[in-house]
C-alpha cells in the first residue's frame, strides 16, 4: 500500500501550507480491498500509525486503510470534522477525536454506538483504560475507544522529600490536605521558592485540576475548599491563579518548586541542561484519580463501511494495535494489558515507574456533555471566581452542581 503512504505525506505538506483541497473517499484499492478512510491529524507519529495499518492489513485480506490527514490545530480539526458530519458526509469512516469532543459529537448523532460491536467481538470495558473509555461514553453508550491516553500526574523532588513521604506519595496513600502540608513543610529546601504548583488559571486546565481535587466532581464542596486552601497557602505562588502548563513546567525544570501537577510531557523537559534533572524527580498518582486527556477513535454514523471501520478500530485499540502504536510513539496505551509489554516499556521508560503506572490505572473523565465547551466555560468562570475570592463557596457549589445536574439529564 505504498500509494497510501505517499498520499499521507502529500496531504501533510498540503495541510502545512494551508491549502484546502476536497477529500475524495476511496472505495477499493488496487487489490480490490474495501477502503476505510481514517481521519487523523499528523501528531508526529504518522509513520507509527502506518505501521499499525500495515499490521492490520496483513492480518486480513478484506479491508485496506487510507489516512486522511486532518489539520494539526485541534480547533480546525474539530471544525472540519463537524462540518463534514453535519453535512451527513460519509467521507470519513473512522475518526480520531479528542477526549473532550466525544459528548458533543455523540449527542449530535454523528458517532456510531459501539456497544453491539464490542459485545459481538468479545470486548470488555475492563480491558481499556477506564478514564479514556468513560470519556468516549455518552448517556451510558460507548461511542469511542482509546488510542493513547494522556493524564495528570504529580512530579515531586525526591532529593528533597523524605523517603517516608515519597513512599506515601508513590503509593497514592495520601490526600490533598496531606499534599498541602508537605508543600508547606518542604518549601524553601534546596533553593526552592514554592511548595506546590498546578493549573489554576481560568481555562480548560482548571476544569481538569478541579476534576481531580473534587474526586471527579463527586465532592465539589470539599474539593473546592481544598483548592482554595492551597491557593491561599504560602506553599503556592502568589500568582498561582494565572498558572497554566507552561508556568508549572518552568517552575519544575528551573528548580523553583517541590511539587508540580502536570501532564507527562513535562518529564522530557528535564535534561542535563535544566536546573533540575530527571534523577531528582519522581512521579506519584493524584489522590482522587488523574484527569484524562489524549485521543480516542470513533466510527462515523454515516459511514458506508461500518463493518470494515469496526474491524480497523478494533485492531487499533486492541492488544496488537496498541503494542505497535505505544511502543513506536512512546505513548501510554489505552489497552490496559499493553502497558506490561516489554516493547511498550522500552518505548516509554515511564511505564516502569510505579507512580506513573498507578496514575495510568486510576484515570477519571471530565463531565460528559453534548455542549462541552459551554459547560467547561461556565465551570471555569464559577470556580475561578471562588478561588480568587470573588464568590462564596456555597453559591459556587450550587452553581456547579446545577450545571452538572442539568447536563446529566
Amino acid at each position: 500500500m505504498k500509494g497510501k503512504k505517499v498520499l499521507a505525506l502529500v496531504m501533510c505538506a498540503v495541510m502545512a501550507a494551508g491549502i484546502t483541497v476536497p477529500v475524495m473517499a476511496e472505495e477499493k484499492d488496487d487489490s480490490g480491498r474495501e477502503v476505510i478512510n481514517f481521519f487523523r491529524a499528523d501528531d508526529g507519529h504518522m509513520d507509527v500509525m502506518q505501521n499499525v495499518i500495515d499490521a492490520f492489513e496483513a492480518s486480513q485480506d478484506k479491508y485496506a486503510v487510507n489516512i486522511v490527514v486532518a489539520p494539526n490545530d485541534s480547533n480546525q480539526e474539530k471544525s472540519q470534522l463537524t462540518t463534514s458530519f453535519s453535512a451527513g458526509s460519509s467521507e470519513y469512516d473512522v475518526v480520531s477525536i479528542d477526549t473532550a469532543w466525544a459528548g458533543d459529537l455523540a449527542g449530535a448523532g454523528y458517532l456510531e454506538a459501539l456497544d453491539g460491536y464490542m459485545k459481538e467481538s468479545g470486548r470488555k470495558a475492563s480491558e481499556y483504560n477506564k478514564g479514556s473509555l468513560d470519556s468516549g461514553t455518552y448517556r451510558a453508550k460507548t461511542y469511542a475507544l482509546p488510542i493513547n491516553p494522556d493524564y495528570g500526574v504529580l512530579f515531586f523532588r525526591k532529593d528533597i522529600v523524605s523517603q517516608e513521604d515519597a513512599d506515601k506519595l508513590v503509593s497514592g496513600d495520601y490526600t490533598y490536605d496531606d499534599l498541602i502540608t508537605m508543600a508547606e513543610n518542604y518549601k524553601g529546601q534546596e533553593g526552592t521558592k514554592t511548595g506546590l504548583v498546578f493549573q489554576a488559571n481560568q481555562y480548560e486546565g482548571l476544569v481538569c485540576n478541579a476534576n481531580e481535587w473534587t474526586n471527579n466532581f463527586k465532592d465539589v464542596k470539599g474539593g473546592l475548599e481544598l483548592m482554595k486552601k492551597a491557593v491561599d497557602s504560602d506553599a503556592t505562588p502568589e500568582d498561582i491563579l494565572v498558572y497554566q502548563e507552561d508556568q508549572t513546567a518552568n517552575s519544575m525544570v528551573n528548580g523553583d518548586c517541590v511539587f508540580a501537577r502536570n501532564w507527562p510531557y513535562a518529564w522530557a523537559l528535564l535534561t542535563d541542561e535544566t536546573a533540575v534533572h530527571q534523577d531528582q524527580i519522581d512521579i506519584a498518582p493524584l489522590p482522587n484519580g488523574s484527569c484524562i486527556g489524549g485521543w480516542l477513535a470513533a466510527i462515523n454514523a454515516n459511514s458506508e463501511h461500518k463493518d470494515g471501520a469496526w474491524a480497523f478500530l478494533d485492531f487499533l485499540t486492541s492488544m496488537d494495535g496498541q503494542v505497535i502504536y505505544a511502543a513506536g510513539s512512546g505513548s501510554a496505551p489505552g489497552w490496559t494489558a499493553a502497558a506490561d509489554d516489554e516493547k511498550v516499556k522500552e518505548g516509554n521508560k515511564l511505564l516502569e515507574n510505579p507512580g506513573f503506572i498507578a496514575a495510568l490505572n486510576n484515570t477519571i473523565a471530565r463531565p460528559s456533555s453534548d455542549n462541552y465547551q459551554e459547560l467547561s466555560d461556565n465551570l471555569q468562570i464559577a470556580m475561578h471566581k471562588y478561588l480568587s475570592g470573588e464568590a462564596e463557596l456555597d453559591d459556587t457549589v450550587n452553581q456547579i452542581e446545577t450545571l452538572l445536574d442539568t447536563e446529566g439529564k
